[in-house]
C-alpha cells in the first residue's frame, strides 16, 4: 500500500514512465524497421541491428555500402535518434526505473530494491558508452576496431544490466506481497531471461526488445496501482 513517503515516488515513476512510452512511440517513427541491404526478423528495428553490429561488415549491412542511395539516410536516422537517446532517452527510462526501486525500498523491497537501483546505474552508464560509440562510427564507416569494441562492451552491458533490472524488479514485486504482485513479480523476472536470450542468440534478437518491453510495462502498471491505493481514512469514535 502505498504511504506518505512512497507515494510521490510512484507518481514519479508514473510520470516518467509516460515519458518512457511518448519517446518509443517517436523513436518508432524516426528508426527505420529494415536496413540498407534488405529487411531484418520480425521485432528487430535497423537500431537494434546496429547496436549488435560487430564487425565491419555487420555495420555495412546496415548502411549499405558506399553509393547506396539509401545510406545517408540510414546514417541520418540513426545520428537523430542516437542523439535523442543520448541527451533525453537514457536519462528518462534511467529515472523510471530508478523511481520505480526507490519506492519500493520505501515500502519493504529490501535489497531487492538496492541491486535494481545498482543496476539501473549501470544499465544507463553502459547505455552512454554504446550511444556514443555508434554516434563516433557513423562519422567514419564501418568504424574503427576500437570503437567496435566499445559498441559491444556498451551494448552488452547495457543488455545484461537490464536483465538484472528485470530481475530485481520482478524479486522486489514478489517481496511486497499481494497475489497479483507476485504474478507481475514472476513476468518481470522471466522478462529478464528473455533478454538474456536475446543478447545470446544472434536468431532471438526481437527477445531483446520484447523482454524490456514487458517488464517496463509491469513496472509500470505496477506503480500505478500503488499511486492510487491511499491509506484508509482512520476510524473516529
Amino acid at each position: 500500500m502505498a504511504n506518505d513517503r512512497s507515494r510521490p515516488l510512484w507518481l514519479l515513476c508514473v510520470l516518467f514512465g509516460a515519458g518512457v512510452i511518448a519517446f518509443a512511440i517517436w523513436f518508432g517513427g524516426v528508426i527505420p524497421a529494415k536496413t540498407c541491404t534488405g529487411p531484418l526478423p520480425r521485432g528487430v528495428s535497423a537500431l537494434l541491428a546496429y547496436q549488435m553490429a560487430r564487425t565491419p561488415s555487420e555495420v555495412e549491412a546496415v548502411f549499405g555500402p558506399t553509393g547506396n542511395p539509401c545510406r545517408a539516410g540510414m546514417i541520418a536516422a540513426m545520428d537523430l535518434a542516437n542523439t535523442v537517446d543520448l541527451i533525453s532517452f537514457i536519462a528518462t527510462y534511467g529515472l523510471f526505473l530508478a523511481f520505480f526501486f526507490l519506492a519500493m525500498q520505501r515500502t519493504g523491497a529490501g535489497a531487492a530494491a538496492r541491486i535494481g537501483l545498482m543496476a539501473v546505474g549501470a544499465a544507463a552508464a553502459f547505455d552512454v558508452i554504446e550511444t556514443a560509440a555508434q554516434l563516433r562510427i557513423t562519422g567514419e564507416l564501418p568504424g574503427s576496431t576500437e570503437m567496435l569494441a566499445l559498441l559491444a562492451i556498451g551494448s552488452r552491458g547495457k543488455y545484461l544490466a537490464l536483465a538484472a533490472v528485470c530481475a530485481s524488479g520482478g524479486l522486489a514485486m514478489w517481496v511486497r506481497g499481494s497475489v497479483l504482485g507476485r504474478v507481475a513479480g514472476i513476468l518481470c523476472a522471466a522478462s529478464g531471461v528473455l533478454v538474456v536470450a536475446g543478447l545470446v542468440s544472434a536468431q532471438n534478437r526481437a527477445l531483446l526488445s520484447l523482454g524490456n518491453s514487458v517488464a517496463w510495462t509491469l513496472i509500470l502498471l505496477y506503480a500505478a496501482q500503488a499511486a492510487m491505493r491511499r491509506k484508509p481514512a482512520a476510524s473516529h469514535r
